[in-house]
């Protein structure tokens, strides 16, 4: 035999592309990889060996050669094979992936594995070889055999026919070389079916009952579309056993999903691993041996059937030679990588259902309160019983107050807002107080927020807060930070696809949604939350890491999913302020057009900095006077509607004018990321507190998104001048995630002081909703029915909510930043003005006031 000389095993710390060729010995260096990228199926498989030379390789180890190259099948399985007509002799080999050894695999369908060896016999022999892309298990039918079960059931797999020998979608596998082979899947329809074992994809050697050739059909039935069956056939007794879900009237697992699937008698593990076919779970001391499973909808999973009442149990899924966490986790210990074995679904709130959801015609109509489960109540002030301060039930105790005044849920609704929306409470690695934007575990909800240890109990609270809320009329949103982990120890040991090469988070691990894998976790962790703890909708951190079009997908999915929800959908369309090389594929304003089908819309940050200049300078924009910004003021209020109405993306990735719907403009001047809008105007120098011009350019600022088209958003007690800002520290203010509670916390007395901010803030909030032009519902609405205009530094519309008489105004909405009044021309008939400077107001004339918000309804 030739030479030997090949890839080594595991991975170099030097990067070397070039092939050196010495005599008839080919020496491959391999590149240096963290782990193989490809999410796609291949475009070439190849078995480069000691052979190649035998079929008319230039030389052996040749993962280019045109001989080498395995053909992709045609039975819909994606599997590869091809037959050699070998010498006898003992040769070894390996799967190279796309004609390089970037990508390539041996002994037990490890990455970087072991050379497979292969003996051909005295005389020669032809050999098969065969790879599957799903599982990267290369083997040919002398090393082992070539197994597949042919019957009944075939044709509705998808293969062409009934008792097809030779359909690698029935194929069964040994990838850990024990000598028994298995298959699992969920693909075979309900019903009774018949089943033989086959080997070499052909019926001259084939076992029926009793492991005998001349054996009859095996039966056994599927109990229903979509349960999992298991065939295992043991290559010395010829036995094959066949095991599928129990039927009659026991709960199923949820289908399509990963994870631990609970039911009282069995628990079913699955778990991604694209690159190593060597996962166990433990559980109850045991551990378990994880086999491929096909499954509609994913690729790469691994699934074991552990039988008994496994809840409450813990968990632990090895890959490799690692421990992982299962990111599908619904409950997890705190401090481990250990899942907890529940149903979230199956756990009911306090009195064993769900009230109705609150009513809400369109999105429009939303009026939405970013809170923090720990600052809104952590302080005395509160409230709260202790106990419940900073957890999730604290946030719905009714009948709290401060000073006279109402505090918690109860001011939420005083205040008048429809929707709040929680930062981060999925389960996170940092310790409060912080804000929590490092997340472990997407589906599990945070223990520092619970009172509770017991794993159903800690689920209970949560339902229970959102029970509450929808009992009071407020719907509850969900801050979540799918771009990102706490690091990248969180994921990396089941597979580096789970991140970016690029650092697009400035987190230093962005998840790589671009993986079909990945995305599609990312859209049933979505459906985990609306389906199994009643959650409204979401707000994504740094959305703009993200493709479009995998949000589209993730936004229509749960849309049709959940029709009569109403499910509001935001996020930031930036990324971590990283140059992107998939910049036109990511959520930009241009390619928000493109999201209107899924109902998806995003902070106008072009909006906010237009009114109040930058988040941390001491810019003012348009507040501070600046007549540079009316005509963009004019966009931003009108909802920043596309120039065009379309959903195609736009050429430029920033334009300000992005919105097919007013629904995807999120209009705010203040967040829980910079200076709140209190602390930017101080840190402006704007002097009078309160009570004076820097109180005034408050109410001016909110005022305009309360009067916008689009969705208005406000932060946590910024209604009654919260400052951030501790003896004179505007650093921290800045950028306060991990800061203390003496920074975050709401101070209830602040609602005291400043009473009349807070009757401004709920006097608008009030004024919006009881007037339906400022919440057009569509492009056209605002086309048709309102005409603004800019005379000078004053932004006027005039608004008819009539969509029948667009002309016929009924509202007129003027920003006037100046220190002059304005006198403002109104349609003809007769004009109250409703809203000034200090709230509600019920007056006659045509006066708009200085640094104010002044809205005219017609009597």
């Amino acid at each position: 035999m030739h030479g030997t000389s090949h890839p080594p095993r595991h991975r170099r710390a030097r990067t070397v592309s070039a092939v050196l060729t010495t005599g008839a010995i080919s020496l491959a260096l391999v590149p240096a990889l963290s782990a193989p990228a490809q999410a796609a199926a291949p475009t070439a498989v190849s078995v480069p060996g000691t052979f190649n030379s035998e079929i008319g390789c230039p030389g052996d180890w040749s993962p280019d050669c045109s001989q080498a190259q395995l053909t992709a099948r045609t039975d819909g399985s994606g599997a590869w094979s091809k037959s050699y007509t070998l010498p006898a002799g003992t040769y070894a080999y390996k799967a190279a992936i796309n004609k390089s050894w970037t990508e390539n695999y041996g002994a037990k369908a490890q990455s970087y594995g072991a050379d497979i060896p292969l003996t051909v016999p005295a005389g020669g022999k032809k050999v098969t070889f065969v790879y599957d892309p799903v599982t990267h298990w290369i083997t040919d039918d002398i090393t082992s055999k070539i197994v597949t079960v042919g019957g009944t059931f075939q044709s509705e797999i998808g293969c062409a026919a009934d008792w097809a020998s030779d359909c690698l979608k029935s194929w069964l596998q040994d990838i850990d070389a024990d000598g028994t082979y298995t298959w699992t899947t969920t693909a075979i329809p309900a019903g009774t079916h018949q089943v033989k074992t086959a080997i070499g994809q052909s019926w001259d050697e084939s076992y029926g009952q009793g492991g005998s050739p001349t054996g009859g059909n095996i039966s056994f039935t599927v109990p229903r579309t979509g349960a999992t069956t298991k065939f295992s056939y043991n290559s010395t007794s010829h036995l094959l056993s066949v095991e599928t879900e129990p039927g009659g009237n026991e709960p199923a697992p949820a289908d399509g999903t990963l994870g631990a699937l609970y039911t009282p008698a069995r628990t079913t593990f699955r778990i991604w691993s694209p690159d190593s076919s060597q996962a166990t779970v433990t559980v109850d001391g045991t551990s378990h041996t994880l086999t491929p499973v096909t499954l509609s909808g994913y690729t790469g999973v691994y699934q074991a059937l552990v039988s008994g009442d496994l809840k409450n149990k813990a968990y632990q899924f090895r890959v490799g030679n690692n421990t992982v966490r299962d990111p599908y986790a619904a409950m997890a210990k705190p401090g481990t990588t250990e899942g907890i074995v529940l149903d979230a679904g199956a756990v009911k709130p306090t009195g064993g259902s769900w009230a109705p959801t609150p009513a809400l015609t369109k999105r429009e109509d939303a009026v939405v309160y970013e809170m923090s489960v720990r600052n809104f109540t952590i302080d005395a002030s509160s409230g709260v019983d202790s106990t419940k301060r900073g957890k999730f039930l604290g946030l719905v105790q009714g009948g709290t107050t401060h000073n006279g005044a109402r505090t918690g849920i109860d001011h939420l609704k005083e205040l008048g807002v429809t929707h709040v929306q929680l930062l981060p409470s999925f389960d996170f690695n940092s310790t409060v107080p912080n804000w929590g934007y490092d997340p472990l575990n997407f589906n599990v909800p945070e223990e520092q927020f619970s009172q509770f240890s017991a794993p159903e109990d800690r689920i209970r609270e949560f339902k229970d807060m959102v029970n509450e809320y929808h009992k009071n009329g407020i719907r509850v949103l969900m801050d979540v930070v799918y771009n990102h982990t706490a690091n990248k120890d969180v994921f990396q040991n089941i597979s580096g696809k789970y991140y970016h090469q690029t650092d697009l988070s400035g987190t230093g691990n962005s998840i790589d949604d671009g993986n079909p894998m990945v995305s599609r976790m990312i859209r049933d962790s979505l459906e985990h939350w609306v389906k199994n703890y009643n959650i409204d909708g979401f707000r994504f951190d740094l959305l703009g890491v993200h493709q479009y079009k995998n949000v589209d997908n993730w936004a229509k999915h749960l849309q049709s999913t959940f029709p009569d929800r109403m499910l509001q959908i935001h996020g930031e369309p930036w990324s971590g302020g990283v140059s992107d090389p998939l910049e036109s594929q990511k959520v930009r304003y241009g390619t928000v057009p493109a999201l209107a089908g899924g109902h998806v819309g995003v902070f106008n940050g072009a909006y906010r900095d237009t009114i109040k200049g930058g988040t941390r300078d001491q810019n003012l924009g348009y507040m501070g006077g600046s007549a540079s910004n009316a005509a963009a003021v004019a966009t931003g209020m009108r909802g920043s509607p596309l120039a065009v109405k379309s959903t195609s993306p736009l050429a430029d990735p920033w334009s300000p004018a992005f919105a097919y719907d007013p629904e995807q403009s999120i209009n705010y001047v203040s967040a829980h990321d910079d200076l709140n809008l209190w602390d930017k105007i101080t840190y402006s120098g704007v002097t009078g507190g309160a009570t004076g011009r820097a109180g005034q350019m408050d109410r001016f600022g909110t005022g305009m998104i309360l009067t916008s088209q689009g969705i208005p958003f406000i932060h946590e007690g910024d209604e009654f001048l919260h400052s951030k800002v501790v003896n004179g520290d505007y650093e921290t203010a800045k950028n306060s995630y991990e800061a203390g509670d003496s920074v975050n916390a709401i101070q209830w007395g602040e609602k005291t002081v400043n009473a009349a901010i807070f009757t401004y803030y709920k006097d608008a909030i009030a004024l919006r909703k009881s007037t339906p032009a400022l919440r057009l519902p569509s492009w056209d609405a605002i086309s048709d029915q309102v005409s603004t205009t800019v005379n000078g530094q004053v932004v006027t519309s005039a608004i008819s909510s009539n969509a029948a008489a667009p002309t016929s105004y009924d509202t007129v909405v003027v920003y006037n930043p100046t220190n002059s009044a304005y006198s403002v021309n109104l349609p003809v008939g007769s004009w109250t003005k409703v809203l000034d400077t200090n709230g509600a107001v019920t007056a006659t004339g045509n006066t708009a006031g200085t640094l104010a918000v002044s809205v005219f309804k017609k009597n």
